[in-house]
């Protein structure tokens, strides 16, 4: 495993997911680098998975009722060779609120931000311009 891990937003899985017309390519090959990469080289919370879902559910008209759908996103996403998917911890919960202020961000960007810097990650790929207010790196 190596020290330092880059930080995966979730629109990075629903571009990639979804076929978003206009960045599900850059999404791709985000994608192959994660699964090229050594085992937890790229890291995520259990929050993306869960955002993944549910906006997978909504672009496609499916529910979280659907079994299938679960299964597929769930297994996408867990069976990318260099990605860890970390469980939320209530410090991310509570420091992000503390961030939302430092960085004029929402909370839920907060959240990523706060299991990110818990994590020590230096980098976030994503194409959410809100975390060039932040002191990750974002890449995308």
């Amino acid at each position: 495993m190596v020290g330092v891990a880059s930080y995966v937003d979730v629109n990075i899985f629903v571009y990639w997911l979804g076929n978003h017309p206009l960045f599900g390519e850059t999404a791709y090959k985000w994608i192959k680098k994660i699964e090229n990469a050594p085992r937890g080289e790229y890291t995520t919370s259990s929050l993306t998975l869960y955002e993944t879902l549910i906006i997978i559910a909504g672009l496609t008209g499916k529910s979280l009722r659907d079994k299938r759908l679960v299964e597929e996103v769930i297994d996408s996403m867990t069976h990318l060779k260099g990605l860890l998917i970390r469980p939320l911890k209530p410090e991310d919960l509570i420091q992000a609120v503390e961030l939302m202020k430092e960085y004029d961000i929402d909370y839920e960007d907060s959240i990523h931000l706060a299991a990110a810097l818990r994590k020590g990650a230096k980098e976030i790929v994503s194409n959410d311009k809100d975390f060039d207010k932040t002191k990750l790196k974002r890449t995308f």
